[in-house]
């Protein structure tokens, strides 16, 4: 999981619902967002705008497909979301969508 997910709110100072996020936090492996990875999920979200997406998706969805698509290069990536409409177009544009798929509670 990009660290960048973490500025969505995932913490929302409900202690039961911090708790449990909490404890799912420590079975995650949340990746920095380095600069080729920020660049690729510039260039997937202007891909998604010219496509004609509006609004357009956030840069914190971006980054989430960006990671998923690098994981992709060697396995299967499944992105867990509630948002999966946009994450469903920017995984379809990403290098490799064959093994990417976004699956929605």
């Amino acid at each position: 999981m990009p660290a960048a997910v973490l500025a969505e709110g995932v913490f929302n100072g409900h202690v039961g619902h911090d708790h449990h996020v909490r404890q799912l936090l420590t079975h995650a492996n949340v990746a920095p967002v380095d600069e080729p990875l920020g660049y690729t999920a510039g260039a997937l979200r202007q891909a998604a705008i010219g496509a004609g997406m509006g609004p357009a998706p956030s840069g914190v969805d971006a980054v989430v497909a960006a990671e998923a698509d690098a994981r992709a290069a060697g396995d299967d990536v499944r992105i867990i979301t509630t948002d999966d409409d946009d994450l469903e177009l920017l995984a379809s544009l990403a290098s490799n969508t064959a093994r990417l798929s976004v699956l929605a509670p």
